[in-house]
C-alpha cells in the first residue's frame, strides 16, 4: 500500500497496523466460506454413496458433483473481473455472499430433487472464483508491504480452516444439516463487512482522492497521510497509464512473465496431488489404510495443513517467498517418491505391506506439512503481488480461471486413474511433474519479499530491460 520508507515513517509517526489486520480478517470470512465449499466433498461423498442420501449416486456422478464446482469457479473468475473495476472491491466482496447462500440452500433442497446438487455445487464454484479474484486483490491493496505477506497468509488460513471445519462437521452430521449450518457464515460476512472501507488503490483509480485519504487515515491510524497518499497516487498513476486490456497480458513482457509464473506456480500446486487428495481424502484413506477411521485421519491431516499454514505466517515476510517455495516443492517430491514406491509394492507386487499399513497416513501428513509451508499458501501471496493495477483484475481472472480448469482436469484424472488402475498411476504422474516443478521454482520464480506493489512491477520491467540489452 505504501513504500518501504513510508512503512518506516508510519511507525515513527504513530501509525498502527491493527486496522489493516481487522479489515483483512473480516474479508477472509468469505474465503472461509469458500473453504467450506471446497471441503464439502470429502465428508459428503461417503454419505452420497450410502443409503443415508435419498437418491442412488454412482462413483461417476460423485466425481462430477465434486468437480463441477471448479467449472463454476472458472466462470466466477470472469464475473469477478467484469465487476471488480466497475463497482469496486468492497461492493464486489459483499456480492460474493449471495451465491454462497444460494449454493447451500440448493444442497438442502437436493433431498427433494437430486439434480439441484449439481446446480448448488456450480453456484458455490461461482462464488469460489469470485473470492479468488476479488478478496485476494482487496487484501493486497489495503496492506502495507511489511505485513502484506502476513495478511495474504490470512486468506490461506481461512481457506484451510473452512476445509477442516467442513470435514469435521460433515463427518458427523447429515449433508442437509451441514449445509444449514454453513449458511450462517456468508450471512455473518455481510453483517460484518458492510462497513469496511474501499481499497485506497481503487479510490485513486477512480480519482476519489478525498475518500482515499480518509481510508488511509483509518488503515494506517495516522492523522497525516499526505506523503503516503502522494506515493500511492504516483504508483497508481504510473500503472494506470498502461492500457490494461486482455491483449496486454500477452504483448507486454512484464505482464506475460507475471502470468506465466503465476499460472505455472498454480499448476505445480496441483501436480503434488494435494488438491485431489483433499477432495477424496476420506475415500483415499479408506482404500489405503485400515489403521484409523477415514474421517478421523482426514481431520488429522487437515488440522496439520492448517497448523503449518499458521506457522508459515511467521516466515513468509522473514525468510521470503522463494526459499519457502523451494523447500516445499523439494519436500513434496521426496515424499511423493516414497508414496509411489509404497503403492507399487502394494499393487504391483506380492510384497505384504500390511505390516506398514500406517505408512500412507503418515506420509500424507508429512506431504501436507511440506506443501503447506510453501506451495499451499505462498503461491497465493505471490499471485496477489505480481500484477500492475491497470491489468490486475484481468490477470487474476485469467490465472484463477486457468487454475479452476486445471483443478477440474487433475481431480478427474486422479479419480479415473485411481479407480481404473490403482494409486500407483496418479502418484507416478505426480512424481514426474513435481520434478519439473523444482526446476520451475528455482529458475523462474522471482522474490517479492518486502517490495511495494510498484517495486515488484519495476523489477519485472527491469528483468525485461536486461533481457533486451543482451540481444
Amino acid at each position: 500500500m505504501t513504500s518501504s520508507k513510508g512503512s518506516n515513517s508510519t511507525t515513527k509517526t504513530g501509525g498502527e497496523k491493527w486496522p489493516q489486520v481487522l479489515v483483512a480478517f473480516i474479508a477472509t470470512i468469505a474465503t472461509f466460506t469458500t473453504g467450506l465449499h471446497v471441503g464439502w466433498p470429502a465428508p459428503s461423498l461417503p454419505q452420497l454413496f450410502s443409503e443415508e442420501y435419498p437418491f442412488d449416486v454412482s462413483a461417476e456422478e460423485g466425481s462430477y458433483i465434486t468437480i463441477i464446482g471448479n467449472l463454476g469457479a472458472f466462470f466466477g473468475s470472469f464475473i469477478g473481473n467484469f465487476i471488480l473495476d466497475k463497482i469496486g472491491r468492497r461492493r464486489c466482496s459483499i456480492i460474493i455472499a449471495f451465491p454462497q447462500i444460494i449454493s447451500f440452500l440448493l444442497i438442502i433442497l437436493s433431498y427433494q430433487v437430486m439434480e439441484l446438487l449439481y446446480v448448488g455445487r456450480f453456484v458455490g464454484g461461482l462464488a469460489e472464483g469470485m473470492v479468488n479474484t476479488i478478496i485476494v486483490i482487496y487484501v493486497a491493496e489495503i496492506a502495507e508491504p511489511s505485513i502484506r505477506g502476513i495478511l495474504g497468509m490470512m486468506t490461506a488460513i481461512a481457506w484451510y480452516s473452512g476445509i477442516l471445519f467442513a470435514n469435521v462437521v460433515g463427518s458427523y452430521l447429515t449433508i442437509r444439516t451441514t449445509a444449514s449450518i454453513f449458511i450462517a457464515f456468508p450471512v455473518l460476512f455481510i453483517v460484518l463487512f458492510w462497513r469496511m472501507p474501499e481499497s485506497p488503490y481503487y479510490l485513486l483509480m477512480k480519482n476519489e482522492n478525498e475518500e482515499a485519504q480518509h481510508v488511509l487515515k483509518f488503515l494506517l491510524r495516522k492523522p497525516n497521510v499526505n506523503d503516503d497518499l502522494t506515493k500511492l497516487q504516483v504508483d497508481v498513476d504510473r500503472q494506470m497509464s498502461e492500457t490494461g486490456t486482455f491483449r496486454d497480458i500477452f504483448t507486454i513482457d512484464s505482464n506475460r512473465r507475471a502470468f506465466f509464473v503465476t499460472v505455472g506456480a498454480r499448476f505445480f500446486q496441483l501436480t503434488t496431488g494435494v488438491a485431489a487428495m483433499n477432495f477424496y481424502i476420506q475415500i483415499l484413506l479408506k482404500d489405503a489404510t485400515q489403521s484409523i477411521a477415514p474421517h478421523v485421519g482426514a481431520s488429522i491431516v487437515l488440522l496439520i495443513q492448517l497448523g503449518m499454514t499458521v506457522l508459515n505466517v511467521f516466515g513468509v515476510d522473514r525468510w521470503g517467498r522463494k526459499p519457502l517455495l523451494l523447500f516445499s516443492i523439494i519436500g513434496c517430491f521426496v515424499n511423493l517418491v516414497l508414496q509411489m514406491i509404497f503403492f507399487i509394492l502394494k499393487e504391483q507386487t506380492s510384497v505384504d505391506t500390511s505390516i506398514v499399513d500406517w505408512f500412507p497416513l503418515m506420509m500424507m501428513m508429512v506431504l501436507i506439512c511440506v506443501y503447506s509451508l510453501g506451495l499451499g499458501s505462498v503461491v497465493g501471496v505471490l499471485t496477489d503481488e505480481m500484477f500492475s493495477a491497470s491489468i490486475k483484475a484481468k490477470l487474476v481472472c485469467m490465472v484463477n480461471g486457468s487454475f479452476s480448469l486445471m483443478t477440474l482436469a487433475v481431480t478427474k484424472y486422479y479419480q479415473v486413474t485411481a479407480d481404473g488402475f490403482g494409486l500407483t498411476v496418479p502418484f507416478s504422474s505426480f512424481v514426474a511433474l513435481t520434478f519439473v516443478a523444482m526446476l520451475f521454482f528455482y529458475y523462474l520464480v522471482p522474490e517479492t519479499k518486502g517490495k511495494t506493489l510498484e517495486e515488484i512491477q519495476q523489477s519485472l520491467k527491469g528483468s525485461e530491460k536486461r533481457r533486451k540489452s543482451k540481444i
